[in-house]
């Protein structure tokens, strides 16, 4: 994986049947005001008209694979980081758009902050017609992150950058912790960033720099992978919670006692309500694997009493 280049940064795009977006994200690539990158593309069996689309491309920067059968995302994703030239690897999604100065703002920041594993920028939500959902929220966390912090935020949220396409990976990171694990379908995004932040530092640019597609046809808005997402989540804690220390380890436990088991507890509530009974049984089964079911259950029911009595301040600028 040490293999440089003159290429600055290079850009990689699974895609699978992409074609309703996928024409305006490979554009926001191509009209990047940084020229210096390499744009490598691997279709994954497409049935729509991506792969013609694809084809038709001439632009001396891209490079086009194409897989004779279907892989999945996080071996596409592998293969293309194996094929890469640069020492940074911007991963890129099909259905999501850059602004014109992203690869430029990414490389200044890796530029600036060597050190770091990985960094991840804030992001623009828009809908499936493009039009941007509006997000009051506030996001104080700090342009370097260390392995204590990143914890913290992961027991709290999960994934800390939320979707593979706001992510840069310093490609030497990926020597020390491998690669993404293909047998993961859901969680193998979330699982690369804790195995790379135990060993470095993680950088957050705090201005947008991509639009993020929000729309239905998402696998992670599919209600049959739900539980698979929990399954795979469960793995990734398992490991995070065996490298923090025991002061943070017993931290993170309250923290995800509190929050992610409190949402995986009402999606088993909601799938025994719908009488489907033996996934409900999958949900309780990875509960009790994790915590103690009371302890959970009391923090479920705390929850939903207390949910709209939370304070207005938790969102403003002034809380850490």
């Amino acid at each position: 994986m040490n293999n440089q280049s003159a290429v600055l940064i290079s850009v990689i795009l699974p895609v699978y049947n992409g074609m309703k977006y996928l024409k305006e994200s490979v554009e926001s690539v191509l009209l990047q005001t940084e020229h210096n990158f390499e744009f490598l593309i691997l279709d994954d069996c497409s049935t729509d008209a991506s792969a013609k689309y694809l084809e038709s491309i001439r632009d001396e920067r891209i490079t086009l694979y194409k897989n004779e059968i279907n892989k999945g995302l996080f071996y596409n994703l592998n293969f293309l980081i194996k094929k890469s030239k640069s020492s940074l690897i911007k991963l890129w999604a099909q259905d999501d758009i850059m602004y014109s100065n992203c690869l430029r703002r990414f490389i200044d920041f890796h530029t600036k902050y060597s050190q770091i594993g990985f960094s991840y920028s804030a992001r623009t939500i828009i809908n499936d017609k493009g039009k941007i959902k509006i997000n009051d929220k506030i996001d104080n966390t700090p342009e370097l992150i260390s392995t204590e912090m990143h914890a913290r935020i992961a027991f709290f949220t999960g994934s800390i950058a939320g979707n593979i396409a706001n992510v840069c990976i310093n490609k030497n990171a990926l020597d020390k912790v491998g690669l993404f694990k293909e047998y993961m379908k859901i969680s193998a995004d979330f699982d690369m960033w804790v195995r790379i932040a135990e060993k470095y530092e993680t950088g957050f640019i705090k201005d947008s720099l991509i639009y993020l597609r929000d729309h239905n046809e998402q696998l992670s808005r599919n209600e049959n992978f739900y539980i698979l997402h929990v399954q795979e989540d469960m793995v990734v804690y398992r490991y995070l919670l065996n490298y923090v220390s025991q002061k943070l380890k017993k931290e993170g436990k309250i923290l995800l006692r509190n929050n992610k088991f409190v949402f995986y507890y009402t999606l088993m509530i909601k799938t025994f309500l719908k009488g489907n009974f033996k996934l409900g049984r999958l949900y309780y089964k990875e509960l009790i694997g994790a915590d103690n079911f009371l302890n959970i259950s009391y923090s479920f029911f705390k929850a939903k009493l207390f949910s709209k009595k939370i304070p207005l301040f938790l969102n403003s600028s002034s809380q850490n």
